[in-house]
């Protein structure tokens, strides 16, 4: 499968519903008022500080000296304001598909509210992000099959060797992860519970098929960078990651029974007998 050369993907800057899920995880629910909980999801706007991280991205994005061959942006206000605060010379399409993961019923509530009145399913969120949906929602493999996958293919169609800039959402940015880098379910785990992989807001994933070192281009995306925008002595500059290789993976029938080997039987072996 012949990918894009390039393939960038942006989070939207700080949004007003992240202010209010910041104050909620830090145990102040007054945010949650009759007038913010029906606000659709789709509809929240930038905060100023949004609006800055987003500019800081564009500079960063700017200086890389890439000519953009499509630019596509969620259907959502939060990654409209985003996109256009780039200030890319680009012309922006939108697409619905890479729009956020949905929450469902729970999507307007505090977090102390959900594990109030869905107290087994939030079991479920703790035990296992990857498959766990919330009630109406999607989860994350959800994403990842369903949607990633169809935009990955639609790439291959009609952008290959091309460059793609996508502004989208962090859980988005997660499935697409999971489908590009091949995660393993374990890996997903792994990474989810790790804090330096969070995807702030304005975090740009940067894939490509071409060795920084050498210049050798690939048909496949195999090298991923995360960066993201950080204040600096009240200036704005991006923090810049490492390039991160990756391939398929291949697995032996004894390394199969090793991770089933990870997890413990719960009964002993009677049935049988």
């Amino acid at each position: 499968m012949v990918m894009p050369r390039n393939l960038f993907l942006v989070r939207h800057g700080q949004s007003e519903a992240n202010i209010m899920q910041k104050a909620s995880k830090a145990g102040d629910e007054s945010l949650y008022t009759e007038e913010t909980m029906t606000v659709p999801d789709r509809s929240w706007r930038l905060t100023a500080l949004g609006v800055q991280q987003a500019k800081a991205a564009g500079a960063w994005i700017a200086e890389q000296g890439i000519d953009f061959d499509r630019s596509i942006v969620s259907t959502y206000t939060r990654t409209r304001e985003t996109a256009a605060n780039l200030g890319l010379d680009v012309r922006w399409e939108e697409n619905r598909v890479i729009r956020e993961r949905s929450w469902g019923e729970i999507g307007s509530m505090s977090k102390q509210d959900f594990r109030k009145r869905y107290a087994r399913n939030a079991e479920y969120r703790d035990t296992d992000p990857l498959y766990w949906a919330p009630p109406a929602g999607e989860s994350i493999a959800n994403v990842a099959e369903n949607r990633v996958r169809n935009v990955l293919n639609t790439l291959h169609r009609e952008n290959a060797r091309e460059n793609v800039l996508m502004v989208t959402h962090g859980e988005f940015m997660w499935a697409t992860r999971l489908v590009l880098e091949r995660w393993s379910d374990e890996e997903f785990m792994a990474r989810d519970q790790d804090k330096s992989q969070t995807v702030h807001n304005c975090t740009v994933l940067q894939y490509t098929g071409t060795d920084p070192g050498t210049g050798e281009a690939s048909e496949k995306l195999n090298r991923v960078r995360r960066c993201w925008p950080v204040q600096v002595d009240g200036e704005w500059t991006m923090y810049v990651g490492e390039w991160e290789q990756f391939d398929r993976k291949y697995f032996t029938g004894e390394e199969l029974l090793a991770k089933a080997d990870a997890n413990r039987h719960f009964f002993q072996d009677t049935f049988g007998s």
